[in-house]
């Protein structure tokens, strides 16, 4: 069984007057994503799931966290079911963040990841079932979070979509380990791009509409809205992909995976939406990194490049 949180009271608190397009908005991809042959309850966590007599808790991680292990004992104690995955709709304004401990010696403090909300215990940091968030990307005139959801319906409606190409975008830098990981995927149309001497603004964006996977092992840097490249023999940055690369594009289907430092940070910068925001609006689904990322510049692989 697919679970879909949905956290109605909680939207209304924080959309007002905007929240009836959003419930009708929600509901309409959940019902194409059943009609799409995909078993989904949707539940409020602060309704709880009375029919599985789970009662209604808060949205802090802790409490969630132990309302979705209450639920997942609950399905095998009645059904004999698992969860196969887990649906967040609303950014972290609406469901935070958990929080996992740090192993590193640097200024991020506690990871911020929705990973919590897939964990068997508290113990182990090995994700039972996948969970995936639909935040509001809404910047300037970017779609906002009823939009995004209305895409999700026309996207479960119109079937699967067909294969596309795997596209990878990497520091020259990080050319070998990027080869490496690409070669790993076993996409045998995979095409490399290096920055440089890909620079912002040279992309043929066709590469990018036409892919269906989209590899990054990009830099990430706070404070800006764009990824950067760098050269083999070279500490400078060099801007290799921005928000206005991806204007007007339609990434619906698209898979995104990230290795740049804050790669998966929602928040605008210096009054301008990053790269996350401007994938999620065009449509793509995106794996990131919300702080700073850690990999290999040479083989073997390690760390992100692993995930």
């Amino acid at each position: 069984m697919h679970l879909a949180l949905t956290p109605h009271r909680q939207l209304r608190r924080c959309y007002g007057a905007h929240y009836p397009e959003i419930a009708a908005a929600l509901d309409e991809a959940l019902q194409a994503r059943i009609s799409a042959g995909i078993s989904t309850l949707a539940y409020d966590p602060e309704a709880g799931v009375p029919d599985l007599g789970i009662a209604a808790t808060t949205l802090t991680p802790g409490d969630l966290s132990a309302q979705l292990s209450a639920i997942e004992r609950a399905f095998m104690t009645h059904n004999g079911i698992m969860i196969r995955s887990l649906w967040i709709v609303g950014g972290p304004e609406v469901v935070p963040f958990g929080t996992l401990p740090n192993p590193m010696q640097d200024h991020d403090g506690p990871i911020l990841s929705d990973c919590v909300y897939g964990l068997a215990n508290e113990a182990d940091l090995l994700t039972r079932w996948p969970v995936g968030r639909t935040p509001d990307p809404r910047w300037g005139n970017q779609p906002g979070l009823a939009q995004v959801l209305r895409r999700i319906a026309t996207t479960h409606r119109s079937g699967r979509h067909p294969a596309g190409t795997t596209l990878g975008i990497s520091t020259a830098r990080w050319a070998t380990i990027s080869r490496d990981i690409l070669t790993g995927s076993e996409a045998a149309d995979a095409q490399l791009l290096l920055a440089p001497p890909l620079q912002a603004g040279q992309i043929d964006r066709r590469q990018i509409h036409q892919a269906r996977w989209i590899y990054c092992n990009l830099h990430g840097v706070t404070g800006s809205t764009t990824w950067y490249g760098q050269a083999a023999q070279d500490n400078d940055l060099t801007p290799a992909l921005r928000p206005d690369d991806l204007a007007g594009l339609d990434l619906v289907g698209c898979v995104v995976i990230s290795q740049a430092c804050f790669g998966a940070k929602l928040q605008a910068t210096r009054d301008a939406p990053g790269m996350a925001a401007a994938l999620l609006a065009a449509g793509a689904s995106l794996i990131g990194a919300i702080g700073l990322a850690y990999g290999s510049p040479d083989p073997p692989a390690s760390d992100s490049d692993l995930l």
